[in-house]
């Protein structure tokens, strides 16, 4: 199999940080790479420079532009691995290849399907287990964030892709990893590879044409809305218990 990487940023009025990204991610990638940078219709600011795939009128939000991505990554060929990445993320000078290293973890464990770099310890995230813990090696877990994910590409079209009802990207990461670990795959934090994520700077930056307290609620009542339609009222515990050993926390 081809174990070229395509690369999805979803940008709405981020250029400078979603350039940075793109250039970051060919610069350092020793595995074949392509980018695409999907701008979602912004209006604040120009488009990136690296824009390559669009979305107009209105902003969609974040699930709907990765899923645009996705739409044009199937018609240019055949991935091995899909990586999401928003553009609160950005990597440390001081970081090497940052695709390589999880594109390998997947080539040589077939019952891995999702691998996510390190939180650097000043990131900001509601998810302490994606910080680092120190070291250079992989370390099973039970959910990844879709700061920088990556899934192996045949998996991941196996679950028809995210789900974009949930438009705000808030739910389909937890779906996502309860459908790996229910169906028995493994999922890892990547030491050796480290990001970091800033949370909430485009709403600092007055980009986003709404607060960030205005996102969560919308994106929180969104979220509960179609995985308690899909999974039932206990949805949160389920997919927070369920299948998950305790080292993996």
């Amino acid at each position: 199999m081809d174990d070229r990487v395509a690369v999805f940023i979803a940008n709405y009025n981020m250029p400078e940080r979603a350039d940075a990204l793109a250039e970051f991610i060919l610069r350092k990638s020793l595995t074949p790479v392509d980018v695409y940078l999907i701008d979602n219709a912004s209006d604040l600011e120009p488009p990136a420079v690296n824009t390559n795939v669009w979305i107009k009128p209105h902003n969609k939000q974040t699930t709907a532009a990765w899923l645009e991505g996705l739409k044009a990554a199937r018609k240019a060929c055949k991935y091995f691995a899909y990586v999401f990445c928003i553009t609160s993320a950005d990597f440390p000078e001081t970081t090497g290849d940052p695709i390589t290293p999880l594109a390998e973890l997947l080539q040589q464990n077939n019952n891995a399907v999702g691998v996510h770099p390190a939180l650097t310890a000043d990131s900001t995230t509601g998810w302490q287990h994606l910080i680092t813990r120190g070291g250079t090696e992989p370390r099973r877990t039970w959910m990844l964030d879709n700061i920088f994910s990556m899934y192996r590409a045949d998996w991941f079209d196996s679950i028809g892709w995210f789900d974009p009802n949930m438009i705000y990207a808030w739910g389909i990461d937890l779906e996502t990893c309860y459908l790996a670990r229910r169906e028995g795959y493994e999922l890892y934090i990547h030491e050796g590879v480290q990001i970091r994520k800033v949370t909430n700077i485009a709403y600092k930056m007055e980009r986003m044409r709404m607060s960030a307290d205005e996102r969560s609620y919308k994106a929180g009542e969104n979220m509960r809305f179609f995985l308690e339609k899909k999974y039932g009222a206990d949805y949160w515990n389920m997919m927070t218990r369920h299948y998950i050993e305790s080292e993996w926390l």
